[in-house]
């Protein structure tokens, strides 16, 4: 039973949107829709002395309604090496940091023109060392074009799958019957985290994975 999941592009994602992945057989990016700057498409959340904090990635504005296809990183400022200082800050003195800082750093440094492309290269780690295998492909590359709930039905539709795995909040705004009519199973993501050693006090969930990455590492198994 192919198994979709649809969901706009993360930066530096949280472990429960990495789950999705390893249960998806088709990850779509829903690149597609209106960029939301208090999302977390350009932000990453991190643990710090003072509790969360984002870490965001600067983009250029050119409308109000502009989709995340359209969204480009913004070279008005240093924003890498910040970054990179950042995440030294708050995760220098962690366990893994060491073995992990480089490969990181390289992806922020890496001249990429969307967010998009940002999003997906922050993916590569967590992929590779979860051994998530799911393919992925943009919806702005699929010959689909209805809007809100229809378009995630035609998405799935396309890609022939026979479930459909939303997000838990899908449950207050989706309406399973016209996927129930298609064939579509529709499921949706109930996500425990892990509890692992942090920094800085009590243990704090949402995260970014580089939260569990730097300070325990992370192994096929990590997601719980």
């Amino acid at each position: 039973m192919p198994t979709c999941v649809i969901s706009q592009p993360r930066f530096f994602p949280g472990m429960h949107y990495l789950h999705r992945m390893m249960l998806a057989d088709h990850f779509v990016i829903l690149d597609t829709v209106q960029f939301t700057p208090r999302h977390e498409e350009n932000r990453a959340k991190l643990k710090t002395p003072n509790g969360a904090q984002w870490l965001t990635v600067p983009v250029r504005k050119i409308s109000r309604e502009q989709s995340i296809v359209e969204t480009h990183i913004s070279r008005d400022q240093p924003w890498q090496q910040d970054a990179i200082k950042t995440l030294a800050h708050f995760y220098g003195k962690t366990p893994h940091y060491e073995a992990n800082a480089a490969e990181i750093a390289s992806i922020l440094e890496a001249p990429h023109e969307t967010l998009t492309a940002l999003d997906r290269a922050s993916w590569q780690p967590a992929l590779r060392m979860l051994g998530i295998g799911c393919s992925f492909t943009c919806a702005s590359e699929l010959p689909v074009t209805g809007r809100g709930q229809q378009l995630l039905l035609d998405i799935c539709r396309h890609l022939g799958a026979d479930v459909y795995l939303s997000g838990g909040f899908g449950r207050d705004y989706l309406d399973t019957a016209p996927f129930s009519a298609a064939g579509i199973e529709v499921r949706f993501h109930d996500y425990t985290y892990p509890v692992y050693a942090q920094r800085f006090g009590e243990f704090v969930p949402y995260l970014s994975y580089l939260d569990m990455l730097f300070n325990v590492g992370l192994q096929r198994g990590s997601l719980g």
